[in-house]
């Protein structure tokens, strides 16, 4: 999974970058340059107790990798992201938005003052406008070569609904028409997340940022953290950031609550893999039938799909052994159409 961190210059996006990685990102270097990059394990119980009973040689968790896309300094006060953060973004699988919701007189805001509100809705119409000047031109496209088929009709609606300032992930599709939309990466149509990022004098409070209002009128999921302090913890040896937290009120990690939220706003669940090789945690979309979920592996496994040996995490572990399991019944053979549930453990019978 990779998530592109975005957000108006001095928004603090590249300290959220450093407490949600453990990175050491320069802070405040301002100016042209590439995005920081960093990719984190995605912390996964159920794989440590796996290793315990199989002892593997390896053991892998998911992954998830942080694009920090630097500030568009030189566009003035109107705009967050340059031609080159726009074509780094097409890749990525979801944005976070980090709004500015401290006030540091040595750091000046862009727009000279803080209003975590305005730069909310400034973004979503940057990202709709950036998805406007597209869907434009391949209307005006369409219409020289006369084609008024299933295409154009989507980008018409597309269009209209750009043209009213909101994003395409808020416009109704059945799926024939969201499989087309996918092929152009459009940025309004990419999962959200907005992330206020408040100041010291927050910590503890009901809603510090005063993002609920918007990101409840805009359909956005919301997370707050005081980027700050969580930078600094992340710093600290690992053994010493629960009391660091405790002490200070900061509640659970923000790693730990990011990775939770990210996971539900994308819809995404991890299926296991377990052996004396190596156990792992494979990431998939809920709803994902056992071949499609051979193919995260590999498309030999597939291509030569048979069946996929299953059993729940939960009852695996309630039995202590697959043999055990197989003989309480709780393995099961499954076909192709199979729909993967979160936790089970698979092993997949193929022949290529």
């Amino acid at each position: 999974m990779k998530v592109g961190i975005i957000g108006f210059a001095r928004s603090g996006k590249t300290t959220v970058f450093n407490a949600l990685t453990g990175a050491k990102a320069a802070v405040g270097a301002y100016g042209s340059r590439e995005a920081n990059v960093a990719v984190i394990k995605v912390p996964d119980a159920r794989v440590d107790a796996l290793s315990d009973i199989f002892k593997p040689k390896k053991r892998t968790y998911a992954e998830i990798e942080f694009l920090d896309i630097a500030p568009n300094e030189a566009a003035g006060e109107e705009k967050a992201l340059d031609a080159n953060a726009l074509t780094v973004l097409k890749n990525v699988d979801a944005l976070v938005h980090v709004v500015r919701a401290f006030a540091n007189q040595a750091v000046s805001h862009p727009m000279n003052s803080v209003d975590a509100a305005r730069d909310t809705r400034a973004m979503e119409e940057e990202l709709a406008l950036t998805d406007l000047i597209i869907v434009e031109r391949r209307v005006e496209r369409l219409e020289k070569e006369g084609r008024r088929d299933r295409e154009h009709s989507l980008m018409v609606r597309c269009q209209g609904h750009l043209e009213e300032g909101r994003p395409l992930r808020t416009l109704e599709l059945d799926p024939q028409e969201d499989a087309l939309l996918r092929s152009f990466t459009f940025l309004s149509r990419k999962p959200m997340m907005l992330l206020g990022n408040y100041g010291e004098d927050g910590i503890g409070a009901e809603n510090p940022s005063g993002l609920g209002a918007v990101a409840a009128e805009l359909g956005l999921v919301l997370i707050e953290l005081c980027g700050a302090m969580e930078m600094e913890v992340s710093q600290l040896a690992e053994e010493d950031r629960a009391p660091f937290r405790e002490e200070l009120g900061l509640g659970e990690e923000s790693r730990t609550r990011f990775i939770q939220t990210a996971y539900d706003l994308l819809g995404l669940m991890s299926f296991l893999t377990a052996g004396e090789p190596e156990v792992r945690a494979w990431t998939i979309r809920k709803g994902t039938h056992a071949v499609d979920a051979a193919g995260v592996i590999h498309s030999d496994i597939q291509r030569g799909f048979i069946r996929a040996e299953t059993v729940a995490y939960e009852d695996f572990m309630a039995s202590g052994t697959m043999a055990k399991a197989k003989e309480k019944g709780k393995v099961r053979l499954e076909g192709k159409d199979y729909v993967v549930q979160d936790g089970d453990i698979l092993h997949f019978r193929f022949n290529v």
